[in-house]
């Protein structure tokens, strides 16, 4: 686990790689506001300034009131705040090469990646580098990602809750539900 000074992204296993193409898609959290909302400062060297949010997004890095996401309702907590506050939060995706983990990934193991790592990733998934370019880099930080059981357990608690809920639960809008062929009739 990095060091609790080191800021870190916690990052989900979408997809694993592939003998042809052996990188590994994740999910990261984040926060979407496309409405501007006034009122919000901005801390900058210990000076706070007004600050006026068009369309900005930010990575989540922890759980309000929690250093990691460790149970079903820090998680559903996240969501329930930032969605009562009028943002989203969205499941944004990277790429690393598989052979930065260091216990085989699996769809659903959730990962701690340093902000260097993190960074180097995000350029890649924007085009600023060649696959072997960041291969290169990702080999010189390869201590930057670390396995979290505890999260991997939360978040997959949290996916069979949020499944469960989709399918057995009344549509949030009902005009908005799909309907059946017999229904289409």
């Amino acid at each position: 686990m990095p060091e609790r000074s080191s800021p870190n992204v916690p990052v989900l296993v979408e997809t694993t790689g592939r003998p042809f193409f052996p990188m590994v898609r994740c999910h990261y959290l984040a926060i979407e506001y496309d409405d501007p909302h006034p009122g919000w400062t901005l801390g900058i060297a210990g000076i706070q300034m007004p600050f006026l949010m068009l369309g900005l997004a930010g990575v989540v890095l922890q759980p309000m009131g929690a250093e990691r996401f460790t149970t079903y309702g820090l998680i559903r907590g996240l969501f329930e705040s930032v969605e009562e506050g009028g943002a989203l939060v969205n499941f944004e995706d990277i790429w690393l090469p598989d052979f930065l983990f260091p216990v085989s990934p699996h769809v659903g193991h959730v990962y701690r990646v340093g902000m260097k790592l993190f960074y180097l990733a995000f350029a890649y998934r924007d085009s600023r580098f060649s696959r072997e370019e960041f291969e290169v880099y990702c080999r010189e930080l390869q201590g930057e990602i670390s396995f979290s059981e505890d999260e991997t357990r939360a978040f997959g608690s949290w996916t069979a809750e949020e499944i469960s809920m989709a399918q057995n639960g009344d549509p949030k809008n009902p005009r908005l539900q799909l309907r059946t062929r017999r229904e289409l009739k």
